[in-house]
């Protein structure tokens, strides 16, 4: 145990079963699933662009087209570019590449790799897994929200467009018939804007208690009333859940049956799937841009986008926010990228896919931004008002700043109908690799239950199905923001620094060098090596602890939009996320306790060791290679599908 971590014994041990090892047959049986793979047990990716675009399509998710842009015009507009490419360098990519590296290597799930690859890291892997429980739950019902939207988006006139609705409130104010209003009275006669239409006879305004225009502070548009009071039929608080939503529950059940479908046969049919779901945004997001940027008042947003504040450079939290929306888009230490990695063939190049996700991914996220703040540029235009306070965080830009914009553009039914299925598309990539993490980690720990995958994924979208049915209550959103806020938070962070501790200190640099230099060739020389060391052993894990003390240090109860959770609510959140963080320790203490043998000493030594199962994939690859190569033999390589067509660093 320690920095380099190499067992002699254990290499010995890797040649000779190298040497050793046949490739075990394979026939038609309930164990050989995927005859044709390298992997026929668990089957492999059809092709090098199936895994590419699920791991892209896992990476850029919602959080791209709202999060990004609203934290870097919160954060210093262009300035904080700076801290956020920083944070990709130090701490996005070296993550996203062991992740890949480890599931790539190994073929394991979590649950089944960190047991095998260092005992004392096994409750990483049930922590991962348990992430993906909490994370998958209530993800889906964000996606339900938009297969609502774009449900509802297929009629002439948008339903949130205007304030004739029993659910709308007298606050509620469109801007069109304001102005329409002002177009016919002039001066001279009197009139008012209030309760959603243009009064004329002070008689009726009596009637209604009102004597003005509604004030521009108390103004709410239709389309955030459509969503709170209609949509969501947002209760006061999470102390008051509600009934269940009948709309949403048929939306949410939707949602599962699309991702079920899209997995029920495993990778093979979700690698067809993301052809369309993970390119499609892209070209939405283009012609939103194109559209974007001829609109009156979008240079304003654009500007007010990108145009940098250095001073902000000054404050702390602008970094630990940069650090933290890399960690959340790339989608590192949740388990997703070591489970699709885990269906790659032996030599499937994880250093280029690395670098082409990690840096796709965070273009796509200031690419947005462009397409985002244009548009809202134009609505400050129209709304007279200064481009700060158009601009709503989280699912307020999705879901009101930009359904009111559509209503004042032409065919506003496409342009939302567009911007929905765009919505729709990517929350379904993201969750895509968010089950197939949860059903691979099972089938990887009960291999048994393979030959009954089919029935294993139904169970699971019909038990996270019924388990996101308080969800669609009156004060689900509460409840979505809250899971949100403290088990995709702190549980990842903590997470990330015991991969990087573990594979550091634990399972060694040096046989971490070895790995990549076995899947792809790639061996270092000394500089860079130096510079790879550099970052895995000290600039990773410091800015990660850094960022999850700060966190802790500089923690408040926890608020969205005004609403601040009640202390229950809270200790809530803080049980979920300290549950899953435990589990961690928990289960090294368990490690040392049940499953290892001999004193102390030896016990701790030994956790801390790879298993046999750990290098049981490769050395079936090595053998299979040496077999194939031999004149002796007279075998086809393509017979063991070996990648040998992967192009070299």
């Amino acid at each position: 145990m320690g920095q380099n971590g190499e067992s002699n014994s254990a290499m010995e041990l890797d040649e000779k079963k190298a040497d050793e090892q046949q490739p075990a047959e394979t026939s038609p049986s309930a164990d050989n699933l995927y005859e044709g793979d390298e992997n026929p047990e668990r089957g492999n990716w059809t092709g090098k662009l199936d895994f590419l675009l699920s791991c892209l399509g896992y990476a850029v998710g919602l959080g791209n087209v709202w999060r990004f842009p609203y934290l870097c015009y919160k954060n210093g507009g262009g300035a904080f570019l700076i801290p956020y490419a920083l944070s990709l360098l130090g701490l996005g990519v070296p993550l996203f590449l062991l992740d890949l590296t480890l599931g790539q290597y190994s073929a394991m799930a979590p649950v089944s790799l960190f047991k095998n690859y260092a005992p004392a890291l096994r409750g990483v892997g049930i922590a991962m897994f348990l992430s993906s429980v909490v994370v998958g739950l209530y993800y889906n019902m964000i996606i339900a929200w938009t297969v609502y939207y774009t449900y509802s988006s297929m009629t002439a006139d948008l339903p949130w467009q205007y304030c004739n609705h029993d659910y709308n409130t007298p606050n509620c104010f469109n801007f069109d018939d304001y102005e329409h209003c002002k177009a016919i009275y002039n001066e001279s006669t009197w009139w008012i804007y209030n309760y959603g239409h243009c009064i004329t006879n002070r008689t009726e305004a009596d009637i209604l208690g009102v004597n003005s225009t509604v004030p521009e502070k108390d103004r709410v548009s239709p389309a955030e009333e459509y969503y709170n009071n209609h949509v969501l039929s947002l209760s006061s608080g999470i102390d008051e859940l509600g009934s269940v939503q009948p709309r949403l529950v048929l939306s949410l059940l939707f949602a599962w049956l699309v991702v079920g479908g899209a997995l029920i046969k495993g990778i093979k049919s979700s690698g067809k799937v993301v052809y369309f779901t993970a390119l499609f945004p892209f070209v939405i997001l283009i012609i939103l841009l194109i559209r974007g940027v001829t609109l009156p008042g979008a240079s304003e947003g654009i500007k007010f986008y990108i145009v940098p504040d250095l001073d902000r450079l000054s404050d702390i939290n602008v970094w630990v926010q940069a650090a933290v929306q890399i960690f959340y888009s790339l989608g590192i230490a949740s388990g997703g990228l070591v489970t699709l990695a885990s269906y790659n063939k032996y030599h499937n190049n994880v250093i280029r896919d690395t670098l082409i996700v990690c840096f796709g991914n965070c273009c796509t996220s200031v690419f947005a931004g462009f397409a985002i703040f244009s548009v809202l540029g134009f609505m400050a235009k129209e709304l007279e008002v200064p481009v700060s306070e158009v601009v709503k965080s989280g699912s307020g830009l999705a879901f009101v700043a930009y359904p009111e914009l559509v209503t004042r553009l032409p065919v506003s039914t496409l342009w939302a109908l567009l911007f929905f299925l765009m919505l729709f598309t990517l929350g379904l990539d993201s969750q895509f690799a968010i089950v197939e993490n949860i059903i691979t980690c099972i089938l990887d720990e009960f291999p048994k239950l393979r030959q009954w995958k089919p029935w294993v994924v139904v169970g699971i979208c019909v038990t996270l199905f019924l388990l996101g049915i308080p969800l669609t209550t009156e004060g689900g959103r509460y409840v979505v923001d809250l899971m949100d806020n403290y088990a995709a938070g702190w549980p990842y962070l903590f997470i990330g620094l015991t991969e990087l501790l573990g594979m550091y200190w634990l399972y060694g640099i040096t046989n971490y060098y070895r790995d990549l230099a076995s899947l792809v060739g790639f061996n270092p020389g000394f500089r860079l090596k130096a510079h790879i060391t550099t970052i895995y052993g000290t600039v990773s894990p410091l800015l990660v602890a850094l960022i999850l003390l700060l966190g802790w240090i500089n923690y408040e109860p926890y608020e969205v939009d005004g609403y601040v959770y009640p202390p229950y609510a809270n200790g809530i959140g803080w049980a979920i996320a300290m549950f899953i963080i435990a589990v961690v320790p928990g289960g090294f203490i368990y490690n040392i306790a049940c499953e290892q043998t001999g004193d102390f000493r030896e016990r701790l030594r030994n956790s801390g060791r790879p298993t046999e199962a750990w290098y049981e994939h490769s050395q079936n690859i090595a053998a299979r290679e040496k077999l194939a190569a031999s004149p002796e033999t007279g075998v086809d390589n393509a017979a063991f599908n070996v990648d040998d067509d992967d192009d070299d660093l």
